[in-house]
């Protein structure tokens, strides 16, 4: 736990502390902040108080004194929930400002991670609570030099992979051998691993109808042949096998046949998805070179009116990007404001993927780069970006 680094933080937003909350590892994110030990039983309510200057106080349970103990500053004991209370009372003074594990409105479900009850406790002490939205992202979104350097590794190694795939496919659509979603999903997990990279989900592929389904993956059981005249989508993750290594994810679209072969509409969807992408990379890199704050939720506005503008907003079903950690979907922010409204600022240090896709019921397209975000600039990774659909032959 860095301790100066969160007061260093309460105090640039103007909070007068952050309280943590846990009932049963019911909020990750507060055990990952303060480094609690993962093998460790939590069966009891616990706070912890880091004010914006002093020392923190934990707030245990009689039944778990021990649990907070690696923890810095002063340890108080509560047996009975008029105790917890009246300890909790003489932590606040009303006005204050603090910070929690909650979001208004539950506009950013991965951060509703303290009830309704106990907020409503809190705030019954009169203080304000703020959402530690943006507080959190800089303990676990926000990446270290080496971090950043093992995404972009795994970058180099996926595309790398992801290029073996298209030659061995191209050649045997030439011999003339028989291939299905699944067979070509368990090739390139094998090219993927080959690479040196660990792969916990094999990869998605998809043709046609099945590539309409954004979170569509072939089975043993269940997969379809792949033929001439296939469109292809492929959409493929992984992370070197190290301690904190960050992932990487992108997504490519294929065509079963030559370049003349693509029928126009595929065409047309799949330059209105590249040209959606680089809207939101534009309009990134005009607001980092700007010095202007930029927010999530705002990026995704950006990419999906160019796709509603053409008439297929109904069909673009899913945000335009994620949070890229040691997850896959990580813990900062969501270039998104459809299924959640995320006004997370996009913080120097951190990574997201943006992948605009239309999806319809005889095909499906997507285009999928990730970005690490800098102070005043912003970088592409998975590159070259994709521009035109690949032909296999």
């Amino acid at each position: 736990m860095n301790l100066e680094r969160i007061q260093q933080a309460l105090q640039e937003e103007r909070l007068q502390g952050w309280l943590f909350y846990d009932f049963r590892r019911s909020n990750p994110i507060a055990h990952r902040i303060l480094e609690l030990p993962r093998e460790q039983m939590f069966t009891r309510r616990w706070f912890y108080w880091v004010p914006a200057q002093g020392k923190p106080i934990a707030l245990v349970s009689a039944v778990e004194p021990h649990v907070l103990r690696s923890l810095p500053g002063e340890q108080r004991i509560f047996r009975s929930w008029q105790e917890l209370h009246a300890q909790l009372r003489d932590l606040f003074q009303p006005g204050w400002r603090i910070a929690m594990e909650y979001s208004p409105h539950n506009a950013i479900p991965y951060l509703s991670l303290v009830d309704a009850g106990t907020i409503e406790l809190v705030r019954s002490y009169g203080v304000e609570i703020v959402s530690s939205a943006d507080l959190a992202q800089h303990f676990v979104a926000c990446l270290t030099p080496q971090q950043i350097a093992s995404h972009r590794e795994a970058g180099r190694r996926l595309i790398a992979a992801k290029d073996r795939l298209l030659e061995e496919l191209t050649s045997d659509l030439q011999a003339g051998r028989t291939l299905t979603e699944y067979s070509v999903q368990q090739r390139f997990l094998a090219l993927m691993r080959a690479q040196g990279l660990l792969v916990e989900e094999p990869p998605l592929i998809a043709v046609n109808g099945n590539a309409g389904n954004p979170h569509y993956a072939p089975t043993a059981e269940h997969h379809s042949p792949i033929q001439q005249g296939d469109l292809l989508l492929i959409d493929f993750w992984a992370r070197l096998p190290e301690a904190e290594a960050i992932y990487a994810d992108y997504t490519w679209m294929a065509f079963v046949g030559r370049q003349d072969e693509i029928p126009s509409r595929q065409r047309e969807v799949f330059a209105l998805v590249c040209q959606a992408r680089d809207a939101g990379l534009d309009f990134i890199r005009q607001r980092l070179a700007t010095a202007q704050p930029l927010q999530a939720y705002e990026v995704d506005d950006v990419v999906r009116a160019v796709i509603a503008r053409a008439g297929y907003g109904e069909a673009f079903v899913h945000r335009s990007g994620h949070s890229i950690t040691t997850a896959e979907h990580g813990e900062g922010a969501h270039l998104d404001n459809l299924e959640t409204h995320d006004e997370r600022r996009l913080l120097p240090g951190t990574c997201c993927s943006l992948e605009p896709g239309i999806y319809l019921p005889d095909f499906g397209v997507r285009s999928e780069i990730n970005l690490l975000i800098h102070e005043r600039e912003v970088e592409v990774t998975g590159v070259p970006m994709q521009h035109e659909i690949v032909p296999l032959l």
